[in-house]
């Protein structure tokens, strides 16, 4: 038996989602307000998807906590965010935990909804790369889920299938941690090591090779 999904679970999904945002438009030299407007939605896009995803209603919308949550990481995030940029190791660990918890929440969020599994995979999976995707749009870069390298969907693609595979068959909390360390795992080692995603060249490649 699934339990509700914890708000706090939700929230500190939106506060890591909307820092990273910070310091994505920091990076930019955007202005106040356009700092504050693309960590909003970097935190609450992938949210808002889900709930749209789910046909249920937009809790970001009919819960002052998000939005207020979204502003006081970018505001308070601010100091940081320029430490995130100029650190890159940092950025990717962010990064890496940003993909997991979404990655977690999204699909957790699904499979208590009683959507069908590989269903409750894509809501995961969409929540995952929702707001960071909208972000990248808004800055003039191309998606980071459609670019070949590392590990960025693939990453939260393995996050999401553990946890629709998971729940109900180990303690939820165990879940969340497996889940959360091994898509920063992935999304790290992959950048670090320089491993590309699966892609279609790729496939062409060992194909070819096994000619």
């Amino acid at each position: 038996m699934f339990t509700e999904l914890p708000t706090a679970l939700d929230l500190a999904a939106i506060a890591t989602g909307a820092l990273f945002g910070t310091a994505l438009a920091v990076s930019r030299r955007m202005p106040i307000v356009g700092v504050l407007v693309l960590s909003v939605i970097s935190g609450l896009g992938g949210g808002i998807l889900r709930d749209w995803l789910l046909g249920v209603p937009v809790v970001a919308i009919h819960d002052q906590w998000y939005i207020t949550t979204a502003v006081l990481a970018a505001i308070f995030g601010l100091p940081l965010a320029r430490r995130i940029t100029e650190h890159p190791y940092i950025g990717l660990i962010l990064d890496g935990l940003v993909l997991g918890l979404y990655v977690l929440v999204g699909t957790e969020k699904a499979v208590i909804a009683g959507t069908p599994f590989a269903a409750s995979v894509f809501v995961g999976l969409m929540t995952a790369v929702g707001g960071g995707t909208v972000a990248d749009l808004l800055v003039g870069e191309r998606p980071q889920m459609l670019k070949t390298g590392p590990w960025f969907a693939s990453a939260a693609l393995v996050g999401a299938l553990l946890v629709a595979a998971g729940y109900g068959q180990a303690p939820e909390s165990y879940v969340g941690i497996a889940t959360i360390g091994l898509v920063a795992f992935i999304r790290i080692v992959s950048v670090r090591a320089e491993l590309e995603a699966p892609s279609v060249e790729m496939l062409k490649q060992w194909r070819s090779r096994g000619e």
